[in-house]
């Protein structure tokens, strides 16, 4: 955990505020705050700053806090990412809020087992605590969107370019010709799709790559999805910033 996050509704009028919770075990068992000593925090959905530790009283810690820094900008980038396991998926969440991507769309695949549909997974406070977990480990405060859309069908024929931009797509597949490090990627926000286990069906990518979804690869070999998730996101930014680097400035 490398911020404390806090409802704004937790801090008084001293903008000062009591933990007890799981926060407050970090502090005290990983951290082992004292009083005095600073910890970083950040209001959920705003700005960071610096708590001073002002006690420890049992298992709570208090704090003052001071947030008076602007927080990084909400991400740009759209996952759509499909429905998986329910252990994957959760992970898949807390990876792609750490990645910084600012919209997260859930569909189903062809591969996709309905009884997957009904777990815990889409419970909103289990997703709720998945993207908090993703926040903390990344220092970030700006949760992404969420959103399901429960039939392939709807997502592309319906949902798509609404939620999507036109340009920058790509679509993961392993048996692609490019490695995702040599595609071209402009300098705009990029939108990623991500299979389940076992990849997208041969008509899920004809029908991405109808939409001007261009298909990309993670290297040869089999990698679990939320590896190919940080393999991919990473590969395209790299590629998108030599691209950025390379380009002729005005007037040269």
């Amino acid at each position: 955990m490398n911020i404390i996050l806090l409802e704004a509704n937790e801090l008084d009028a001293a903008s000062e505020v009591r933990l007890s919770d799981y926060r407050a075990r970090h502090l005290s068992k990983v951290l082992k705050v004292k009083p005095g000593d600073h910890v970083r925090v950040g209001v959920l959905d705003g700005a960071q700053g610096q708590a001073e530790v002002i006690g420890i009283e049992g298992h709570s810690v208090r704090l003052r806090c001071a947030c008076d820094q602007a927080a990084p900008p909400a991400g740009a980038d759209t996952l759509l990412l499909a429905f998986a396991r329910p252990k994957v998926l959760l992970r898949c969440l807390e990876h792609a809020t750490a990645l910084g991507f600012g919209s997260i769309v859930l569909f189903r695949s062809r591969r996709v087992e309905k009884s997957h549909l009904s777990s815990h997974a889409l419970d909103p406070a289990v997703i709720e605590a998945r993207l908090r977990h993703g926040l903390e480990q990344s220092r970030r405060t700006q949760r992404p969107k969420v959103c399901f859309v429960p039939r392939f069908r709807q997502l592309i024929e319906e949902q798509l370019d609404i939620l999507v931009p036109r340009e920058n797509r790509f679509v993961a597949d392993g048996d692609a010709p490019n490695e995702a490090a040599l595609a071209h990627v402009l300098p705009t926000p990029l939108s990623l799709v991500i299979g389940p286990e076992g990849g997208l069906i041969e008509h899920e990518l004809e029908q991405f790559g109808a939409q001007d979804f261009q298909l990309v690869r993670a290297g040869r070999q089999p990698l679990r999805v939320e590896t190919a998730l940080a393999y991919l996101s990473g590969q395209l930014r790299a590629a998108q910033a030599r691209g950025v680097e390379c380009a002729p400035t005005a007037g040269a």
